[in-house]
This record gives structure tokens, C-alpha cells and sequence, in this order.
């Protein structure tokens, strides 16, 4: 299955484009979460560390959000709405302050 340039396969999720670079997020690591100690919030870490990818466009990542939550269902991992929203809100905080410093 493909969601713009990330392929899901039997155990993973896969950057798939003629870029140099690779991406893999393999299926036992899509549902780690880490804790923001600052704000006590619970992220999905997999699409943080995407996020910091300089080379990752914001189209690139959205398709990784759909990606992610296609590949949860797929592969039966449990799976938090709250956490989730979360870390699309962090997500999209970071784009703003990236488009912020591009000024």
C-alpha cells in the first residue's frame, strides 16, 4: 500500500521515493510514545522524529499521519486518538515556528 511516498509493507513503514535518503519505520515502533516532562503530553514518537527530518516536506508528513494510523490498524497495534492529536498538534506547532524562521 502507498500513501503519497510511504509504503507500508508486512512490517514496516517505508520512505519510497528516488531520494538518497531512507526512512524506515519498522512496525514494532510505530505505537512508542514519549513524554514532553515540561507539559506532562504523551507524543507518538515515530511522527515527532520524522518531523525533525530536515529533508521531509509538510506534504511528505501529512501522508506519513495517514500512513501511520493505516499501518497501526494493519499491523493490530493499540492505538490513542488523545495521543495522537497531540502529537499532530506538536507537529503542526513546528511547522509554524519553521515557517516563522523562513521570514
Amino acid at each position: 500500500m502507498l500513501l503519497g511516498n510511504w509504503k507500508i509493507t508486512e512490517d514496516s513503514i517505508t520512505w519510497n521515493d528516488e531520494r538518497l535518503q531512507q526512512y524506515v519505520i519498522p512496525a514494532g515502533h510505530l505505537n512508542i510514545t514519549m513524554v514532553d516532562f515540561a507539559s506532562n503530553v504523551t507524543f507518538y514518537e515515530s511522527i515527532l522524529l520524522a518531523t525533525n527530518e530536515d529533508w521531509l516536506t509538510q506534504n511528505d508528513l501529512y501522508d506519513l499521519n495517514y500512513a501511520f494510523v493505516y499501518a497501526i490498524a494493519k499491523f493490530g497495534l493499540d492505538f490513542n486518538y488523545d495521543i495522537f492529536d497531540a502529537t499532530l498538534a506538536q507537529q503542526y506547532e513546528q511547522f509554524e515556528r519553521e515557517d516563522e524562521e523562513d521570514l
